[in-house]
């Protein structure tokens, strides 16, 4: 009685151990759990299942508004059945992994249907940690980009090693411009100067610069 107690129950239970055994699976099942059809239902606890306990989300929209709030406030502006359809899509992802923690910068479209242009898109930047063998989504924020173009300080900034010799010499004058800027020479001269601009005697200065 009891081992078909337990089998009833195992069977009761949705499985949704494949949605987080790797970050590509986790990642993949983040997009899948929202987009469907018109008449879609969201899957609510399967997307729950891919969350750990008060998971924060973050939006960030074009025109200044800002959201932040749990998984729960987040399902509740669901509407299901979807009214229209929706899909949402990765285009682009780089993962940055140490150990049982990562991070998934993930660009993505909106579309709706999968054949149609994209009408909106932007960054989803997911935090991932691995704990009792699988992964979990601690949190994760939206940028949404502005169709008027992204502007230049939400760009993903190049790494040093990605530079050219130009780039990088481009990089170091800047750098040693923005240092002198902030600086001052300061000292004096012991002597006389002739009238061809040579100097007699010693001259002792200084270069001072703010540690702002």
């Amino acid at each position: 009685m009891r081992t078909l107690l337990i089998t009833s129950l195992l069977i009761a239970l949705p499985v949704y151990a494949d949605d987080t055994a790797s970050i590509d699976a986790i990642v993949a099942a983040y997009y899948d759990v929202v987009s469907g059809p018109e008449g879609f239902v969201y899957d609510s606890e399967r997307d729950a299942a891919l969350h750990a306990e008060d998971a924060l989300i973050t939006k960030v929209f074009p025109d200044g508004r800002f959201q932040r709030h749990d998984l729960k406030t987040e399902q509740a502006t669901i509407t299901v059945p979807y009214e229209q359809s929706f899909f949402e899509y990765e285009v682009g992802r780089r993962v940055e992994r140490y150990g049982s923690i990562a991070h998934v910068w993930s660009e993505f479209e909106m579309r709706a249907s999968p054949d149609d242009d994209p009408y909106s898109s932007g960054i989803n930047s997911i935090s991932l940690y691995f704990k009792d063998d699988r992964w979990w989504i601690s949190s994760w924020s939206t940028q949404y980009r502005d169709p008027a173009g992204e502007p230049p300080q939400t760009r993903n900034p190049k790494k040093l090693s990605d530079l050219d010799t130009e780039q990088f010499s481009d990089v170091v004058k800047n750098i040693v411009r923005d240092t002198l800027q902030a600086c001052e020479v300061q000292g004096g001269m012991e002597g006389r100067a002739k009238m061809n601009l040579a100097v007699v005697g010693e001259v002792q200065a200084k270069l001072v610069c703010r540690e702002d």
